[in-house]
């Protein structure tokens, strides 16, 4: 049988370092029926002279060239041009394992609609972490709520194209995985797991993901998005229930250690503040959630003394 054409989104921008190693993890994939579009966002050192070097080695390849829009924005521009059946999204400064295209189209088995992997965080000092893409074999939204939260990363699975004719990536936002894969998942009749590290994700002290400023706060305007659409196109209360998981996990959770990462400055207690503002016109009923209840006995404590206003001493806690 024919292998159905599968498009491979790369979104570039001033990742010289980076993109030819992930180019050649591309190319070197076991599954050949590939269209491989990479979208150079407006990059201004010689990306685009590596891409236009392996464009010539490689015939799968192609350069899509656009003004700088952001992440979401290169994505979207990348689905536009798509011709493949399923598209998948590799960050250009990361690299695929020989067997990520091949393994996760196969766990479709054509009835599918994503299929996901596990993912390795890869360093700069060389070590390696396993990140889990979930606890699943074969599930649905509806026969299993919690599905929602699973690893929301893009790059980490395989889509069908055609669940991104209703819903993109928001621009230029941060976040925007979390405010997108989630709703495709919903959308999905069949999510399959596959359980290998087939990504493996490069962590970048100078990436975006690591500074931290008030766009952090965007990771509410995310989970509002997964909220809102659930809320219109189903409203399933045992969902909303997994929504309201997201905002401690993520809102309140996550955004607190990163947070408490910024540089020692009074700076962090005003923003301590203004991120349990945000939980709260979300979700004010948060510290009675049964995620909360069930973390460990100092993660809950923290809790309780940040819906107290004791950002100080919980600064005090983690700068320990």
């Amino acid at each position: 049988m024919k292998q159905p054409l599968i498009t491979v989104v790369i979104p570039v921008y001033n990742i010289e370092p980076y993109i030819k190693e992930c180019l050649d993890s591309i190319s070197a994939q076991t599954y050949e029926n590939l269209e491989i579009l990479a979208v150079n966002d407006g990059s201004t050192d010689q990306s685009k002279a590596i891409l236009e070097v392996a464009a010539f080695e490689e015939n799968r390849l192609t350069i899509l060239d656009k003004p700088n829009g952001g992440l979401s924005d290169a994505r979207n521009y990348g689905i536009l041009h798509a011709h493949g059946d399923y598209i998948c999204f590799i960050d250009g400064d990361d690299t695929i394992a020989p067997d990520y295209v091949k393994l996760l189209y196969e766990a479709l088995n054509e009835d599918g609609d994503i299929a996901v992997c596990d993912m390795e965080y890869v360093y700069e000092d060389g070590h390696r972490e396993f990140s889990s893409g979930g606890s699943f074999t074969s599930a649905s939204v509806k026969d299993m709520p919690s599905l929602i939260r699973i690893n929301n990363s893009a790059c980490n699975k395989l889509f069908r194209t055609s669940l991104f004719k209703e819903v993109l990536f928001p621009k230029g936002k941060l976040y925007e995985d979390l405010a997108t894969v989630p709703i495709q998942i919903y959308r999905s009749q069949k999510v399959v797991k596959v359980d290998q590290p087939l990504y493996f994700y490069r962590q970048r002290e100078g990436s975006i993901q690591h500074k931290i400023d008030r766009r952090v706060f965007h990771i509410y305007d995310a989970i509002d998005r997964v909220n809102d659409y659930v809320k219109t196109h189903g409203n399933e209360p045992a969902v909303l229930e997994e929504i309201k998981h997201m905002y401690i996990i993520f809102g309140l959770d996550i955004t607190t250690l990163k947070i408490k990462d910024m540089e020692k400055s009074s700076e962090r207690e005003v923003m301590l503040g203004e991120n349990m503002d945000y939980l709260r016109k979300r979700y004010p009923d948060y510290i009675d959630d049964p995620y909360v209840k069930n973390m460990s006995f100092k993660k809950r404590l923290i809790f309780i003394l940040l819906s107290q206003g004791h950002y100080r001493t919980v600064l005090r806690i983690y700068d320990r």
